[in-house]
């Protein structure tokens, strides 16, 4: 773990049980550096302890901080809330309070309802947070008070946020391998009965992955090869349509499987999930055509509280993901 002053300077806040409670203050507050898969950890001051707060991690190109702790954000959708990006590429929230949670970028889930929303409440008027990195770039992590119209950091025309923040120092992650990847990206037309082979690739051997069937009208690709996903039922996961009625994956890693639109099967335990294992950093996956229609082959982390794969702001994934070519399956 790449250990900062911050525990020391936490236990010295703390001391006699006499916190520092004027304004909120995070350490470190100076740019920082980790390696992947290694820890950092932020200490947030001053806080209330009868104030619920959340924690979220903002790539660098949607915030400038100014320095003092505070910051100005992008709001590229227009829902007067600040953008985080994909931050959940560079670094996620491990542990909180000193109690291990599920990898996210944003802790409680995006997904909490505004209306009743939870947060995370100080210690002593602290909240200690762990950030482990899981990929090349750079990060900030913020706190803010859980207030407001909606579980977003509210922010006015101009970027500044009308709810109380304080910005961390910036966290740069490097050493990643390389990211998923997914071969071939150009679309092809099969005929039903015909197949198509793809190659899911600069994976982890230990990491477990899904590999999902996504209609055409429920993703839209982005540049990096990612996508952006529709959420129709509102449960924070991507919603895949009826895409067995397309197409079906029918080999994995050369072992045949009965025909499905998602390997494990979407039954899988959430608190126990299984997951394709990589041969050499590798998954190849066969997809059948069997009615005329176009899917995407979707591959991604088998990781958080669900086995599907989950949803952050925008609709854009909280776990690492990569979209193939599309299959456009004729009769």
């Amino acid at each position: 773990m790449n250990r900062t002053t911050a525990s020391l300077l936490a236990a010295s806040f703390t001391l006699a049980g006499c916190p520092l409670l004027d304004s909120p203050s995070a350490l470190p507050d100076d740019p920082t550096t980790a390696s992947f898969d290694e820890s950092t950890e932020y200490v947030f001051t001053g806080l209330d302890n009868d104030q619920a707060y959340r924690i979220t991690l903002v790539a660098s190109g949607n915030l400038t901080a100014d320095g003092t702790g505070s910051g100005t954000f992008v709001d590229n959708d227009a829902n007067g809330a600040a953008d985080a990006g994909a931050s959940e590429t560079v670094a996620l929230i491990t542990w909180v309070q000193g109690d291990s949670v599920s990898p996210a970028k944003t802790v409680p889930a995006g997904s909490d309802d505004p209306a009743n929303p939870t947060g995370v409440f100080p210690a002593l008027g602290i909240i200690t947070v762990s950030i482990t990195g899981v990929g090349d770039g750079s990060v900030y992590p913020v706190l803010y008070t859980n207030a407001g119209e909606s579980t977003f950091l509210e922010i006015d025309a101009n970027g500044a946020p009308s709810e109380d923040h304080v910005v961390g120092g910036q966290l740069t992650i490097s050493g990643a391998p390389a990211g998923l990847d997914i071969a071939p990206r150009d679309s092809a037309e099969v005929a039903v009965g015909a197949s198509r082979d793809y190659s899911i690739t600069g994976l982890d051997d230990s990491q477990a992955y899904r590999v999902t069937l996504v209609v055409e009208d429920n993703v839209t690709l982005r540049a990096d090869g990612s996508g952006q996903f529709v959420d129709n039922d509102e449960n924070g996961a991507a919603d895949a349509g009826a895409s067995e009625e397309i197409a079906l994956i029918t080999s994995v890693n050369g072992a045949a499987q009965a025909g499905a639109k998602t390997v494990p099967g979407g039954g899988d335990d959430p608190s126990n999930p299984s997951g394709v294992f990589p041969v050499n950093g590798t998954v190849t996956v066969s997809v059948e055509g069997v009615g005329a229609g176009t899917i995407y082959p979707v591959a991604y982390v088998n990781q958080g509280a669900s086995t599907f794969l989950e949803l952050g702001n925008a609709w854009v994934p909280l776990e690492s993901h990569t979209v193939g070519g599309a299959l456009i399956v004729t009769e």
